[in-house]
């Protein structure tokens, strides 16, 4: 399949995965079902293609304008009233990630890359972009992150109600 070809069919197939992920309320639900739908068509058709050269570039250009388009103001004031907490939380969560990944990668299971981006905390599409760009398994750390976030929708109305109750 040429580059061109093959860059319009995923992005119209990932783009119908996206709306039925959404629509059938995925968490994560655009991610989610583009991947899905871009893996069962490539399963399906055996026809290989390869993500152009270029394109992880394109995808941190247009993730870091949504981030910078998401800012508000209003955060560096609440970093400011909560730093210590916001500084204690990501420090553990890096570093139980570290420790995570270290230990997948000694026991053999998946490469240091894909361990660490899959155990770290932080958005999908984000880490997602960055294992693409740093050789990881990308589909991988997408699992890894969808996985965590399946885990916390489920069970966060079960912690909420038990930490409440103290």
């Amino acid at each position: 399949m040429s580059s061109s070809l093959g860059l319009l069919t995923y992005l119209g197939l990932g783009l119908l995965g996206g709306i039925l992920g959404v629509k059938l309320k995925i968490p994560a639900g655009a991610l989610i079902g583009a991947m899905l739908t871009i893996i069962c068509f490539k399963l399906l058709v055996k026809v290989p293609w390869e993500i152009p050269k270029s394109f992880p570039f394109v995808l941190q250009i247009f993730t870091g304008t949504v981030v910078g388009a998401s800012f508000q103001p209003e955060v560096i004031q609440a970093m400011k009233k909560n730093a210590i907490p916001v500084m204690i939380s990501y420090t553990v969560l890096v570093g139980a990630g570290v420790i995570l990944a270290i230990v997948f990668t000694r026991l053999g299971l998946v490469d240091i890359g894909t361990a660490y981006l899959g155990n770290s905390p932080g958005a999908m599409s984000i880490l997602t972009v960055l294992s693409l760009e740093s050789q990881a398994q990308p589909t991988l750390v997408v699992c890894f992150h969808f996985i965590r976030v399946v885990f916390v929708i489920l069970t966060a109305p079960l912690i909420f109600k038990l930490l409440s109750a103290h």
